[in-house]
């Protein structure tokens, strides 16, 4: 870059960091906001359980590939330029995405969102970088913006549960539109934008490596959904997603300008950051899509109560983001990554067992948001300055790959089990399974089962993170 942003008060510092996380609120809510929509979206747009999984899912999948753009994107024009030209798209698109008349429209209306979301999420990590720098404030801002993405991805379900109770579904998109008009005039006059002076060369191939190798592979996954699936209707897709990936790879390693830097990937603090980010990411919102279903189809309860049910979830996770980034600000990140998943571990099994429920919904909350909290930090906080943006790309990359992965995972496992389950000669869609005893029976266990899985998943992590952790024992936002 030219040069670093120059030296900004005290007060105005906070502002900005106010000002950015309203940004970055809506297009983090709107991960997992759709989840709780997915009964109502079945009759009111007759969609089928397939329709519904690339709904809710195409919104992550896309970003995956759509901010290796925008990422280094920001790095030339200005994060201050993209993130305002991210916030007119995103109003845009959900304006669109309330009024579809379809499911087919909807998630193309969808994808345009993604496209708004895939310039405001970077942008607003590059932009608490360049205004923090690397102390400890920028700890406890980074623990901010992780609060809200952990909270926000949490209270997704819940701020749609209300809003269907006294609404239609289309409002959960509308919602989006208050924000992006406070937050453009916002943003307007009170950041500084500031481009590199040498622009690296453009080139499209690599985005759309990515994203044609994740979306394959979430075809694959999500097409054991599909009633008398065939073998080659999951391995030809198979094959194109991991053969889009291997390409991707190699065409980063290969040439100089990457989109997604892997040389940074050399950097134990950054791998573990991105392992703390993904396989957490990818549990948590799978878990969740499927905790609203099993709440409204297996226990009967109105999406209003559903969201009630969920509320210790976004308010521990919001409250462990910045608690977290004080204390690991002078104890370092070592223990916050295990710290946190032993504690979402903990809470998964009281959920799978149905003893303490709530308690065991505020243990994943908290402890989800403290693993995002250490995860961002790491991988801000590696990389040089000038690598702002790409650094946050790789954030958003491992963020949104986790989320658009766990969707599909969790779905087609819980759909399948659920069929399993079925009692012998009983026909039902998972989207009407209270409609009998056996069938809410099948989903509860189908339910009970997944969350045994994230359990598991999440225990792992725990061992995977560990042998990629950096060997130094660091504050947070020293380096």
């Amino acid at each position: 870059m030219t040069s670093t942003l120059p030296e900004v008060g005290a007060a105005r510092r906070w502002l900005v960091l106010t000002v950015v996380l309203l940004c970055f609120l809506p297009a983090a809510m709107d991960v997992t906001i759709l989840t709780i929509t997915v009964p109502t979206l079945a009759h009111d747009l007759d969609a089928s359980p397939t329709e519904l999984l690339w709904t809710v899912d195409v919104y992550s999948l896309l970003m995956v590939g759509l901010v290796l753009v925008s990422g280094p994107l920001g790095d030339r024009i200005g994060h201050k330029r993209l993130l305002l030209t991210g916030l007119a798209v995103f109003g845009v698109a959900s304006a669109l995405c309330a009024t579809a008349p379809g499911p087919l429209t909807l998630i193309g209306a969808r994808a345009v969102l993604a496209v708004g979301a895939a310039m405001i999420i970077p942008a607003t990590l590059a932009l608490i970088r360049q205004t923090f720098g690397d102390g400890r404030d920028h700890a406890v801002a980074v623990g901010a913006w992780s609060a809200v993405a952990a909270g926000a991805s949490a209270l997704g379900p819940v701020a749609g549960g209300f809003l269907l109770q006294h609404f239609w579904w289309g409002s959960i998109f509308l919602v989006n539109l208050p924000v992006v008009a406070l937050a453009i005039p916002a943003v307007a006059l009170l950041l500084r934008n500031e481009a590199e002076s040498e622009r690296q060369p453009w080139e499209a191939t690599s985005p759309v490596l990515s994203i044609a190798g994740f979306l394959g592979c979430a075809y694959a996954i999500i097409a054991f959904t599909h009633d008398d699936v065939g073998l080659l209707e999951v391995a030809l897709p198979a094959a194109f997603g991991l053969t889009a990936l291997v390409l991707f790879v190699r065409r980063q390693q290969r040439t100089p300008h990457p989109m997604l830097d892997l040389s940074l990937f050399r950097l134990p603090a950054l791998r573990a950051g991105v392992v703390a980010s993904v396989l957490p990411v990818l549990v948590m919102v799978g878990f969740e899509l499927q905790l609203v279903q099993y709440l409204q189809l297996a226990e009967g309860l109105s999406a209003e109560a559903a969201a009630l049910y969920l509320i210790p979830m976004p308010v521990a996770a919001t409250v462990a983001g910045p608690l977290g980034g004080l204390v690991l600000s002078r104890t370092g990140p070592r223990a916050g990554v295990p710290a946190g998943l032993l504690l979402a571990v903990t809470g998964y099994a009281l959920v799978a067992s149905g003893t303490v429920v709530p308690l065991g919904l505020a243990l994943i909350g908290f402890g989800h948001g403290l693993v995002q909290m250490v995860a961002s930090n790491l991988i801000m906080t590696t990389a040089p300055s000038s690598q702002a943006g790409a650094a946050a790309g790789i954030e958003s990359v491992s963020y949104e790959a986790g989320a658009g992965l766990g969707i599909a995972i969790f779905g087609t496992v819980t759909t399948v089990t659920y069929r399993w389950l079925l009692p012998t000669g009983t026909s039902s869609s998972p989207l009407q399974a209270g409609a009998s005893p056996q069938t809410a029976q099948a989903l509860t266990d189908a339910f009970h089962t997944v969350t045994w899985l994230a359990a598991a998943l999440t225990l792992a992590t725990i061992f995977l993170a560990a042998s990629k952790a950096p060997a130094a024992h660091t504050p947070l936002g020293e380096s």
